[in-house]
């Protein structure tokens, strides 16, 4: 086995359908899981550790130390629709094997919990989006059938080309060898990053997801936590193009100006 599993929790479920979100360009996936973590308040199941991760460790802010991981939940739906298992961490394997192994295990443990179908959801990039634009989503599947249904039912856009790469595309693919009903939904994003580079959480993209996702598995949630994020983000990344324009206009004043005459000395 590629992958540690720490079973945290044990618990019974019918129907399930896994949903995944990896750290991925505009970390539109993980956020959008995140947030169902944090509304659906579900069980946490089993932490997954791979020295397959990057080798690094987690500083919290009580000093403490935490090895990279990803973490399955489980939510028994009350409303009896089919419940949810959500995967979501703060990383995914480096290697294309240690990305396949992760796929593979993952669904095996989410066969062993009864899945049905597999969600996968990330970012697509993008140039550019308006800031006014809402983010268009894309989807994939492993069949014709499922994929006709996603584009009729829910207005989503069909991907026609390209690679999805990471868990977020093998596991789909492996649901696919397995004969399971499943689909990746990717949201539009520019890939927001800080001036020294470091990703920006796209919560617009993440929202973009959920309220596709939602319809689909017939679940409700508040999205509205959602909102106040995509507000801040917006906010941030106008001070951080103001910041970039005063800066060129200030290189480019510089550049203008004559060089100064050195003195002349007989």
């Amino acid at each position: 086995m590629k992958v540690r599993w720490r079973q945290a929790s044990r618990g019974s479920f019918e129907n399930s359908r896994l949903i995944v979100g990896m750290p991925d360009v505009g970390l539109a996936g993980k956020q959008a899981v995140d947030y169902l973590v944090q509304e659906l308040k579900p069980a946490l199941l089993f932490e997954a550790y791979s020295a397959h991760f990057p080798a690094q460790v987690i500083v919290t802010k009580e000093g403490l130390i935490e090895l990279l991981k990803c973490e399955l939940y489980g939510w028994k739906n009350p409303e009896g629709g089919g419940d949810l298992l959500l995967l979501t961490g703060n990383a995914q394997p480096l290697s294309p094997e240690g990305q396949h192994a992760f796929a593979r295990e993952l669904l095996e443990k989410a066969e062993e919990l009864n899945v049905k179908e597999v969600y996968s959801l990330s970012g697509y990039l993008v140039e550019f989006r308006a800031p006014e634009k809402e983010p268009s989503v894309y989807a994939v599947a492993t069949s014709q059938e499922l994929l006709m249904e996603l584009k009729s039912r829910f207005g989503l856009s069909q991907l026609e080309r390209g690679s999805i790469e990471g868990v977020q595309g093998l596991i789909v693919g492996e649901a696919k060898v397995k004969g399971l009903k499943g689909a990746c939904l990717l949201a539009e994003t520019p890939g927001y990053s800080t001036p020294s580079g470091r990703p920006i959480v796209d919560a617009k993209a993440s929202k973009a997801l959920l309220k596709v996702l939602t319809r689909i598995l017939k679940v409700e949630v508040d999205l509205s936590g959602l909102e106040r994020q995509v507000a801040l983000t917006e906010e941030f990344m106008e001070r951080v193009s103001q910041l970039e324009q005063q800066v060129l206009e200030r290189v480019l004043k510089v550049g203008r100006q004559p060089p100064k005459e050195k003195p002349y000395y007989v």
